[in-house]
C-alpha cells in the first residue's frame, strides 16, 4: 500500500512520519541534555546581563534550556556577531536568550544599562595576547607610540590552557577593532569585560561614605592631627582583616562559598546612612538614604580576612557597585560598632 509516494510500514507509519519522529526524539535528547544544573559562570554572566538575582538567573537559564520553542541562533549568524557579543559578555547561549526577549524588556534592559554605564567611568576590558596583538607593545604600537604601555598578566582562557592578557579601555578596544577592519583581518580577538567594583578610599577625607557627602563642612576633616586620628578615615584603602556588611547575595552561604571556596561565618548586622532601593523594575540596590530618612537596612557582616578574597567580591559585585565606608551594628550576645566596608549601587534607581 502505498501512501502518497512513502510506503506504508508494518506498523502503519510512512518511513517520512519516522524521520520526522526520529528528529524530534533527537531534538528531545539535546534538550534533555541542557536541562542540567547551570555551571557557576553561566549563572554569573546573566546577572551581569539581565540584571536577575543569582537565583533568578540559574531558573531562567533551566528553562531557557527546556523550551523547545526557544529562538535558536545558527553558527553564521554567531559568526558574525561573536566578536562584539562576547566583549560585551555574551557567550552563544545568552545571545540566544536576549534575541527571545520580548522588545519591551530588551529596550528596559539596554536602557538600565545606558543610564548606569553614564555614571560609571569607561568601560575596562581584558584583551588576551595573540594574532596582531601577541603582546603589549604590538597594542602600544598600532593605538600610538604617545599612548600608555599596558601591563601583561598570566592567566588561562575558556579551555584552562596558560594565556596571556592586558588590560585595555573602551577607547583602545575600539581603535584595536578599527585597526582590524582597516587591515581587512579575519583575526577575532578574545575581550572580555572587566567588571569589577571600583574601591579608591580617601586618604584625607571620609569619601566614600554611605549617606555621607565628603565635601559639606561638618564632615570636613581641617587638620593633619584631625586627619591622623579620625576614625571616620577607617578602614583604609589596603586594611585587612575587615568587615564587609552584605544585604543580598552575598548573605547566602552557599553563594560565598563557591566564590571564595569557604564555608562563610556571619554575624547579624545593621547599617545608618543607606536604603534599600529598586532598579531593573525589581531588583534591590543599596543607596544613600536622604538626610531626613532615618532608614536601617538589615543584613549580615562577614569579615574578609585578604586582598584575594576582597577582589573575588568586586568581580561579583561588578562594576555596577563601588566599595564604600560604612558603620556596622553587628549583633549577638553583646552588641558592637565596627568600620566596615559595603557596595554602594551606583546606577539610576526607580525609588
Amino acid at each position: 500500500m502505498v501512501h502518497g509516494s512513502h510506503p506504508v510500514l508494518r506498523n502503519g507509519t510512512t518511513r517520512a512520519d519516522n524521520m520526522d519522529l526520529l528528529h524530534e526524539l533527537e531534538s528531545m535528547a539535546v534538550t534533555q541534555l541542557d536541562n542540567t544544573e547551570p555551571e557557576y559562570d553561566d549563572i554569573k554572566r546573566w546577572q551581569s546581563l539581565f540584571g536577575y538575582t543569582y537565583t533568578d538567573a540559574a531558573q531562567k537559564i533551566q528553562d531557557h534550556r527546556s523550551n523547545f520553542a526557544r529562538v535558536q541562533v545558527s553558527e553564521l549568524h554567531w559568526d558574525m556577531v561573536r566578536a562584539e557579543k562576547e566583549s560585551q559578555g555574551y557567550d552563544k547561549e545568552s545571545y540566544e536568550y536576549s534575541c527571545g526577549l520580548p522588545q519591551t524588556q530588551t529596550s528596559h534592559v539596554e536602557q538600565s544599562t545606558q543610564t548606569m554605564r553614564k555614571k560609571k567611568k569607561s568601560s575596562i576590558y581584558l584583551l588576551k595576547l595573540a594574532g596582531p596583538f601577541s603582546s603589549p607593545e604590538d597594542v602600544q604600537m598600532i593605538c600610538g607610540a604617545s599612548s600608555m604601555l599596558p601591563s601583561s598578566f598570566s592567566g588561562t582562557d575558556d579551555d584552562g590552557a596558560a594565556a596571556s592578557f592586558c588590560k585595555v579601555d573602551e577607547a583602545t578596544k575600539k581603535i584595536l577593532l578599527s585597526h582590524l577592519s582597516d587591515i581587512e583581518s579575519t583575526f577575532q580577538p578574545t575581550l572580555i569585560r572587566y567588571a569589577k567594583a571600583d574601591k579608591n578610599l580617601s586618604t584625607t577625607s571620609i569619601h566614600p561614605t554611605l549617606g555621607s557627602e565628603a565635601t559639606l563642612p561638618h564632615h570636613r576633616l581641617n587638620s593633619e592631627s584631625q586627619i591622623e586620628s579620625d576614625q571616620r578615615l577607617l578602614p583604609t584603602q589596603d586594611q585587612y582583616p575587615v568587615w564587609y556588611f552584605f544585604y543580598g547575595t552575598l548573605a547566602d552561604p552557599t553563594v560565598l562559598n563557591n566564590l571564595l571556596g569557604i564555608e562563610p561565618v556571619y554575624r547579624a548586622a545593621k547599617v545608618r546612612g543607606g536604603r534599600l532601593a529598586t532598579w531593573g523594575g525589581k531588583y534591590k540596590a543599596l543607596v544613600n538614604a536622604s538626610d531626613y530618612e532615618k532608614s536601617c537596612v538589615d543584613g549580615h557582616a562577614f569579615l574578609v580576612t585578604n586582598k584575594d578574597q576582597e577582589d573575588a567580591l568586586q568581580l561579583y559585585e561588578t562594576d555596577n557597585y563601588e566599595v564604600v565606608r560604612c558603620v556596622i551594628e553587628l549583633g549577638g550576645e553583646r552588641n558592637e560598632e565596627v568600620r566596615g566596608l559595603t557596595f554602594r549601587f551606583i546606577g539610576e534607581t526607580e525609588a
